[in-house]
């Protein structure tokens, strides 16, 4: 999974020709490379989000719920319902665990109605530029130069609304 990230991080067009799965996988390895304990779930029975993120910060787990959509061939993009039902599974995780919902399409104008809900569970949404970015950032780590000058959370939910 390897090539993938490299390839979005040295050319972001690439991205529309990466398998939605393979995308998960390839983001998988991305946040295990920056420093995260990762477990990507099962396709199709996911429970609600593709990746469980952990790390550990200030003696702290932080736990990160995230869901990735690739839907770049159908030309669909996630809208609030989709946002609604992670900020249900982020709050049925309960303590402070936090959601991260990442769509290579953008989203629809709605995505963020709801908002109020949307910052009492802490669920964020990021779009193409986070996953480029993120990706980067890893091949940044490969090769040596990357640095995190934040917290490994607040570098993930950083550029996201």
């Amino acid at each position: 999974m390897k090539a993938i990230p490299i390839e979005i991080a040295k050319n972001p067009e690439r991205l529309r020709e990466v398998e939605w799965r393979d995308l998960e996988r390839a983001m998988r390895e991305v946040f295990e490379q920056l420093g995260f304990k990762t477990e990507l779930t099962r396709s199709g029975k996911d429970g609600g989000f593709d990746l469980r993120l952990g790390c550990e910060e200030n003696g702290e787990t932080q736990i990160f719920l995230i869901e990735v959509k690739h839907w770049l061939a159908s030309a669909k993009r996630p809208g609030s319902e989709v946002l609604s039902a992670l900020i249900d599974v982020v709050a049925r995780a309960g303590g402070t665990t936090k959601g991260l919902l990442v769509s290579s399409s953008g989203f629809t104008g709605n995505v963020l109605s709801g908002r109020a809900e949307v910052e009492q569970h802490t669920v964020r949404i990021a779009g193409q530029s986070k996953i480029v970015s993120l990706c980067q950032s890893y091949l940044q780590s490969l090769e040596g130069v990357w640095l995190p000058t934040t917290t490994l959370s607040e570098m993930l939910l950083e550029g996201s609304s």
